[in-house]
């Protein structure tokens, strides 16, 4: 059987839907939004999940196929407001970024890394390291209400 390649930006899309699913397993109530423009409309997240049917805690997660931009990502992942920050990685080999790039400056709150497997032809997410909360500015908690009002999920848990 012939297998088709698929680009770097279809293997993230896969990602992003595994990580989707992990977060509906291990989050209460999330609402989902794949290509977020959060916090602003300049800025896109591949993941964003607001627990607790839009009212809880934010959690933002970036998808990498491969290893080559890592410190760039993990720079960017910083600078977005959220209580939890994930990399998930896919087709990385066996690098992962060293425990201390992972960090907030301050010390509160660490990245969380998320592996990205393929296996029989099915995307799967497993959390690889546990996140540490971030500290958030409230008007960013208000934003996210607001967000939330604003945009419809990709994906929710329906009454």
């Amino acid at each position: 059987m012939h297998r088709k390649v698929l680009s770097a930006q279809q293997l993230e899309r896969r990602g992003a839907n595994a990580v989707a699913e992990l977060l509906m397993r291990t989050l209460i109530v999330p609402k989902i939004y794949f290509e977020a423009s959060w916090p602003t409309r300049l800025n896109k997240v591949d993941v964003l999940a607001v627990d607790r049917a839009g009212a809880g805690d934010i959690h933002v997660v970036e998808v990498k196929v491969g290893n080559s931009e890592l410190p760039h990502s993990i720079a960017s992942v910083k600078q977005v407001p959220a209580h939890y920050k994930y990399l998930a990685l896919l087709e990385n080999g066996s690098y992962w970024p060293s425990e201390d790039l992972l960090y907030a400056a301050d010390g509160m709150g660490r990245i969380g890394l998320i592996r990205i497997e393929e296996r029989d032809n099915e995307m799967q997410a497993t959390l690889f390291s546990r996140p540490e909360r971030f500290r958030i500015e409230p008007a960013s908690v208000r934003q996210i209400e607001q967000f939330t009002k604003k945009n419809p999920p990709d994906w929710e848990i329906r009454p």
